[in-house]
C-alpha cells in the first residue's frame, strides 16, 4: 500500500483510532505492505472528483458465491446446535453444501492468486468476502434465539464463534493448499501467494464477526462471552463507572486535561470528553490518578481493555479499506453503483452513478480478474534525427554530448509539466521521444499544441537537436502489461503494449526510409563520412526524395502523404477514431495556410483558447497495418480570425471529409 492510501485511510470517521497516518501505522506495524491499494474511479462525467475505492463487479458467478456462502454457514449454524443439544443434522446435505461452496470459491481464490502478482487482488476478494461473512455471524445468536430460546440464551454467542472457527479453518486450509500447488506452478514462494489481508483477519477475528463496533462496546457482549468466556456485563458497567467519572474530572483538572490534549492529542471542548479513554494506556494512567476508584476497572480489566482496544484499532482499519468497496453492475453497457452509502446527500433511496467507460472494475470470475485491455487517448512525440544527432556531436567533444543531454532534460521536465497541468499520464520513456495518455481527446490536441510552441523556444536557446519534432495522436486499444517487482507489488506499475502503441509509432516516424536512416546512423557512428554514407544511400533514397512536397516543406512544421502512400510527419498527425472523438463544436470556421485548407475549431486549455486547424491527408500505409486515414494537426495561433469563413453547422468529421473531396478533386482537375 503506498504512503497516499495511509493518508487516504487516515481522513475517514474513527472511533478507537486517531485519524493519522502516524497513528495507523503505530496500530498494524507494516500497514503499508499488508493492505492493498484503493484505486480513483471515475464518474462518467471524468471532470468530477472520483472515487477512491475498489470497483468490485457483482457478476452472477459472484452472486451465486455468496449465496453458497450463506447455504455454508447456514449449515454449519444447524451442525453447532445439533451439537449444543444433542441432536441430530443432516451431515449428508451439510457435505454437499460445504462441496459446492469450496467448489465456487477455488477458481476465484487462483484468479485473484495468479492475477494477483502485480496487485494484491486476492486480499481484496478477502475485504469483500468477510463483510458477508461478518454480516451473517453478527446475526447468528438472534437467528439462534428466535428458533429456540432456550438454546440462544445458553449457547448462542458460543456457537457463533465455533461456526467462524470452522469456516475459517476451511478457508485456511484451502487457501494455503491452493498457494502450495500455485507456488510450484508459477515458480514463486509459497509464502507470498497467501493472501496478507486474511493473515490479518486470522489474527483479529472481530473483523470477521463484526461490521460496526459502537463507542459504547455493545456489540461485544458476544465476544466476550462466546469467543473470551467472560462476562460482559460487569466489564461495561464498571467502564461507565468510569467514563461518567472521567467526563466530570477532566474539566476541572488541569493536569488531567492537559495529558489529554498536550501528550494524546485529544481535544475536549471538540470531541466526546470520553474519546480519550480509548488511546493506548491512559487508563492506566488514569488508574494512578488519586480520584480512581475500587468500582472502576481493576488492574486486570485495564490490561484486557489495553489488549481489545488493539484489536478494536486493527479493525477500523481494515473496515475502513471495507468500506471502499463499490459493487458494480452491468446494466445498457454501463457501469453502475447503486450503493447509497457512496452519496450520503442522496434522500429517498439508492442513487445511481454511472461510471466512466474506461472504468476497468474486478472481475473475480475472470481469469485476468481486470481486463488488460484499456481505451485511451494517447500522443508520443519523437525528434527528429536524434541518433544521428548524437553521433555528431560525439565527434565533436564529450562536453557537447553532455549539454546536449542537459538541455533534453530540461526539455523534458518542461514537457512533463505541461502534462502534469492538463492531466495526462506519462506512460514511458523511448529513448528520443516520450509516450503520455489521457481520458479527454481535447486535452491531448492541447498537449500537442503547446508541446509544438516549446520546441522552438528550446532550439533558439541552442537545443542541438533541431531538426524538428513529430507527433501523433490517436485513440484506441491498449494492453497493459505488469510489471513485475517486489517493489510495485503494493502499487502496481504496468507498461502499455500492443496495437495502439505500435500504431502510434509508424505515425510519428511515418516514412519508409526509417531503416534505411538507422543503418546511415549507425556507419556515421562507426566513424565513415556522413558525405560518402549519403552520396551511397542516394539512389535507394531518390524514388522518396523525388516525391517530396515543397509547398508543404515550406512551412515550420508540416506533415502530407506522398505519391507512394507514405506518411511524411514533421508535425501533428492524427488517427480517423482521434478526430471522431473530438466532439461536437458550436462553430466551425475554414481558412487557408501556405496554399491548403484547413478547418479551424477553437480548443480550451490551461492557458485560454487554442485555435487549432486540421485536414485530412488521406490514407497512408504503414509497415504491418492496414492502410488507415490520417490527418494533419496545426496551430493556427497567428491566423487572422478575420481571414476565416464560418462553416455551416455540421459534424467536424464531415466538415474534414468534404473539404478533402473538394481538395482532391481540385487536384485531379490540374
Amino acid at each position: 500500500m503506498s504512503h497516499s492510501t495511509v493518508d487516504l485511510l487516515s481522513r475517514g470517521n474513527f472511533i478507537f483510532l486517531r485519524p493519522d497516518a502516524s497513528e495507523i501505522r503505530k496500530a498494524l506495524p507494516g500497514a503499508d505492505d499488508l493492505l492493498p491499494a484503493p484505486q480513483k474511479i471515475f464518474l462518467e462525467d471524468e471532470s468530477s472528483p472520483p472515487l477512491n475505492g475498489f470497483p468490485i463487479l457483482v457478476t452472477n458467478a459472484l452472486k451465486r458465491l455468496d449465496q453458497l456462502l450463506m447455504d455454508y454457514l447456514s449449515a454449519e449454524e444447524e451442525n453447532q446446535v445439533a451439537n449444543a443439544v444433542r441432536g441430530s443434522f443432516d451431515s449428508r446435505a451439510y457435505a454437499a453444501r460445504l462441496q459446492a461452496y469450496q467448489a465456487a470459491l477455488l477458481p476465484m481464490l487462483e484468479n485473484a492468486t495468479v492475477a494477483g502478482l502485480s496487485y494484491d487482488y486476492s486480499s481484496v476478494f478477502w475485504l469483500r468476502h468477510s463483510l458477508a461473512v461478518a454480516r451473517y455471524l453478527q446475526g447468528a445468536p438472534r437467528r439462534i434465539r428466535q428458533n429456540d430460546p432456550s438454546v440462544g440464551r445458553e449457547h448462542g454467542d458460543i456457537i457463533k464463534y465455533k461456526i467462524l472457527a470452522r469456516w475459517l479453518d476451511r478457508v485456511t486450509t484451502l487457501t494455503n493448499d491452493l498457494a502450495k500447488q500455485l507456488a510450484a506452478e508459477m515458480h514463486e514462494e509459497e509464502e507470498a501467494l497467501f493472501p496478507p489481508v486474511l493473515g490479518l483477519m486470522r489474527d483479529n477475528i472481530l473483523v470477521l464477526s463484526e461490521d460496526y463496533i459502537s463507542p459504547d462496546l455493545s456489540e461485544l457482549s458476544s465476544f466476550f462471552r462466546g469467543y473470551l468466556d467472560q462476562e460482559f456485563k460487569e466489564f461495561r458497567r464498571r467502564l461507565t463507572a468510569l467514563e461518567q467519572w472521567h467526563a466530570s474530572t477532566i474539566g476541572r483538572d488541569p493536569v488531567l486535561r492537559a495529558a489529554a490534549t498536550e501528550l494524546l492529542g485529544s481535544d475536549p471542548d471538540s470531541e466526546e470528553p470520553n474519546r480519550v479513554l480509548f488511546r493506548p494506556n491512559y487508563v492506566a494512567f488514569l488508574s494512578r490518578h488519586p480520584g480512581y476508584r475500587s468500582d472502576f476497572l481493576t488492574t486486570e480489566q485495564i490490561e484486557q481493555l489495553n489488549a481489545l482496544l488493539g484489536r478494536l484499532r486493527r479493525f477500523e482499519i481494515l473496515h475502513a479499506l471495507r468500506k471502499l468497496l463499490v459493487p458494480l453492475t452491468e446494466e445498457d453497457s454501463k457501469l453502475v453503483c447503486r450503493d447509497r452509502s457512496f452519496n450520503s446527500t442522496w434522500v429517498g433511496g439508492p442513487p445511481v452513478l454511472e461510471l466512466s467507460k474506461g472504468t476497468r472494475p474486478i472481475d473475480f470470475s475472470a481469469p485476468w480478474v481486470v481486463n488488460p485491455v484499456v481505451q485511451r487517448f494517447g500522443l508520443v512525440y519523437d525528434i527528429t534525427e536524434f541518433s544521428a544527432t548524437i553521433s555528431m556531436l560525439g565527434r565533436v567533444e564529450k562536453t557537447a554530448i553532455e549539454t546536449a543531454f542537459r538541455m533534453t532534460a530540461q526539455f523534458q521536465r518542461k514537457i512533463d509539466k505541461l502534462a502534469a497541468d492538463l492531466g495526462l499520464r506519462l506512460e514511458k520513456y523511448l529513448g528520443d521521444g516520450a509516450f503520455y495518455s489521457g481520458r479527454r481527446s481535447l486535452r491531448i490536441l492541447a498537449m500537442a499544441i503547446l508541446m509544438q510552441r516549446i520546441y522552438p523556444d528550446f532550439v533558439s536557446r541552442g537545443f542541438p537537436f533541431d531538426k524538428g519534432m513529430r507527433l501523433a495522436l490517436n485513440f484506441g486499444e491498449y494492453r497493459l502489461l505488469p510489471l513485475d517487482s517486489e517493489e510495485w507489488s503494493k502499487a502496481p506499475r504496468y507498461e502499455y503494449f500492443g496495437h495502439g502503441l505500435v500504431e502510434l509509432s509508424r505515425l510519428s516516424t511515418g516514412k519508409k526510409t526509417q531503416e534505411l536512416d538507422t543503418f546511415r546512423t549507425y556507419l556515421v557512428s562507426r566513424g565513415y563520412p556522413e558525405s560518402a554514407v549519403n552520396k551511397f544511400f542516394a539512389p535507394m533514397m531518390r524514388k522518396d526524395a523525388e516525391l517530396v512536397s515543397r509547398i508543404d516543406e515550406s512551412r515550420p512544421f508540416y506533415a502530407y502523404i506522398n505519391q507512394n502512400d507514405t506518411l511524411i510527419n514533421e508535425g501533428i498527425v492524427a488517427t480517423e477514431p482521434f478526430i471522431q472523438h473530438l466532439g461536437s463544436f458550436d462553430s466551425l470556421r475554414y481558412t487557408r495556410e501556405h496554399g491548403r485548407g484547413f478547418i479551424v475549431i477553437p480548443i480550451e486549455s490551461h492557458l485560454g483558447e487554442l485555435t487549432v486547424g486540421i485536414r485530412k491527408l488521406g490514407k497512408a500505409r504503414f509497415k504491418g497495418l492496414e492502410p488507415m486515414p490520417v490527418y494533419e494537426v496545426v496551430d493556427g495561433r497567428d491566423w487572422d480570425p478575420a481571414a476565416m469563413k464560418v462553416v455551416p453547422p455540421q459534424p467536424l468529421t464531415q466538415a474534414l471529409e468534404r473539404l478533402f473531396t473538394q481538395t482532391m478533386a481540385a487536384s485531379q482537375a490540374r
